[in-house]
């Protein structure tokens, strides 16, 4: 790109503008090299931050819970047969049921069976959401490119990968990322000149059917207007809307005989129980405002915070033909579908519900500000945003410091109870966590209660059922010697005491 000059009356804004359009347009001109050397570059930072930030460690019951699914499908199984004593209270996990002599996690199985499959090939599955971060930036650059021109998806893939949002999730062990990596690259397919081919609905719809597997909510919001846009003009409607659903039915049949090994029916999903009653509780009018208020401000603490406004600035001032069908609409439709959905996110980095929809967000903002060729050519509207996001960019740096530090704290309080009993070498015990661990956001017991399903591990971890209860429960493991784990508030640290039990 010819170096363009800028008037002095521009001054720090626009030499700022012109070198950002010179590096997108040097980075795309050298695609291979970016991709050969950005790419392991991306997966060592999410990597490095998973393993000294976020420890390795499941942060959430969730992806605990993830985890457990897939180490039972790559083991061949769909469910374990817990220990006889596996059904006292005391061990009951977070998402992980005991229903007729069987115990699985139900959370759909999407996520898990990726999970299963990288291991079964011989990738550790700390490195799986990493690589698919590192990927998501890839799909990110391409749909921008095919939707908004070359230089577009290098800078949103480039303020994609600075917000902390992004690199927390990828880095952790939940199913944000690889949902929103099959509807990426299923919009990148959509976004294609040439539709015609019939193995491109047939891919568009088997990636959707997986997405949705992984993310019941976020893959059947994401994949309307991702379909939509394939069905613009240019193909035949029927023809490309039955290749879809052919691409989605082994998905379909999938879930359908998964239904019904664990609850008897085709139609009733096994997270039905979680979640059935959190859909339009009663109050929900008031709790979804509060939850969407809450979400706003997870937005605007966790990525560039000028994106949210600017978002709803160009949605309703930009015009038509940069909407790109329903695509524009997705950070709007998540919204109003959680609207209904009495439930914050538990642990999170960011609004996580919206994971899948904020490259989208991005690519919709960064299409209206960087759409002049020059600063000159810039209206007014555009300057001051240009102005917002880059202020917001470069304080990315220390809202990603704050956060790690903060993140850090946490999960140290919570793997308190592990790390306390590998310190004391417990061989042969039984540990019950009284109350909640951790003092800056503490965690429930059920959520740390993380046993192999036989009950066999050196140490096993209990819910604690109160004074009048701890030896009756533990009398049920003979063979363990029974302690009591008990967080200290005031002096933010555990401690685990025997229990004297006959």
């Amino acid at each position: 790109m010819p170096e363009v000059p800028v008037p002095p009356e521009h001054g720090v804004a626009g030499r700022l503008y012109a070198a950002i359009l010179r590096a997108a347009a040097w980075l795309d001109a050298h695609r291979l090299l970016a991709g050969v050397v950005g790419l392991p570059l991306v997966t060592a930072a999410i990597v490095a931050l998973n393993r000294f930030v976020l420890l390795d460690f499941p942060n959430s019951g969730d992806e605990y819970v993830y985890l457990f699914q897939a180490a039972t499908l790559s083991g061949g199984r769909l469910w374990h047969v817990p220990a006889d004593a596996a059904s006292s209270g005391i061990f009951t996990t977070s998402y992980v049921a005991i229903e007729g002599g069987r115990m699985f996690g139900t959370f759909p199985f999407g996520w898990p069976l990726a999970l299963a499959l990288a291991t079964t090939a011989g990738l550790p599955m700390w490195l799986v959401n990493p690589l698919l971060g590192a990927g998501t930036l890839g799909l990110v650059w391409l749909l921008g490119a095919r939707l908004y021109g070359p230089r577009i998806g290098v800078i949103a893939a480039g303020v994609v990968a600075v917000s902390p949002f992004f690199a927390f999730n990828a880095a952790s062990y939940f199913s944000h990322t690889f949902c929103g990596a099959l509807l990426l690259a299923a919009a990148c397919l959509s976004a294609r000149a040439d539709r015609r081919p019939w193995w491109v609905p047939v891919l568009v719809g088997a990636l959707v059917g997986w997405a949705v597997l992984a993310r019941y909510l976020s893959g059947v919001v994401c994949a309307v207007p991702v379909v939509w846009w394939l069905l613009r003009p240019g193909v035949s409607r029927p023809r490309t809307a039955a290749l879809v659903a052919l691409g989605g039915l082994p998905w379909v049949v999938a879930l359908m005989a998964y239904d019904t090994a664990f609850t008897g029916s085709p139609w009733r999903l096994t997270t039905t129980p979680l979640t059935l009653s959190l859909w339009f509780a009663d109050g929900v009018l008031l709790r979804g405002a509060d939850i969407l208020a809450t979400h706003l401000l997870r937005h605007l603490t966790w990525t560039p915070p000028i994106l949210v406004v600017a978002y709803v600035v160009y949605l309703r001032t930009g015009g038509r033909e940069m909407r790109k069908g329903l695509l524009a609409w997705l950070p709007v439709l998540m919204a109003a579908a959680l609207y209904f959905y009495r439930e914050r996110g538990g642990n999170q980095y960011g609004a996580r519900f919206h994971y899948e929809v904020f490259p989208f967000l991005v690519l919709f903002v960064v299409a209206h500000v960087f759409r002049a060729a020059d600063y000159a050519a810039m209206p007014s509207r555009d300057r001051v945003m240009f102005g917002l996001l880059a202020a917001s960019v470069a304080a990315m740096p220390v809202a990603f410091v704050v956060h790690a530090l903060v993140e850090r704290d946490v999960i140290r309080e919570r793997m308190s109870p592990f790390v306390v009993a590998s310190t004391m070498g417990l061989h042969g015990a039984l540990v019950l966590i009284d109350g909640r661990v951790g003092s800056r956001r503490s965690m429930g017991a059920a959520d740390l209660t993380r046993n192999t399903p036989a009950l066999d591990a050196a140490v096993v971890y209990g819910i604690d059922p109160g004074p009048d209860q701890r030896c009756t429960e533990a009398a049920r493991l003979p063979a363990r010697t029974p302690y009591l784990f008990r967080w200290d508030i005031a002096h933010r640290a555990g401690a685990i005491t025997p229990l004297p039990c006959p």
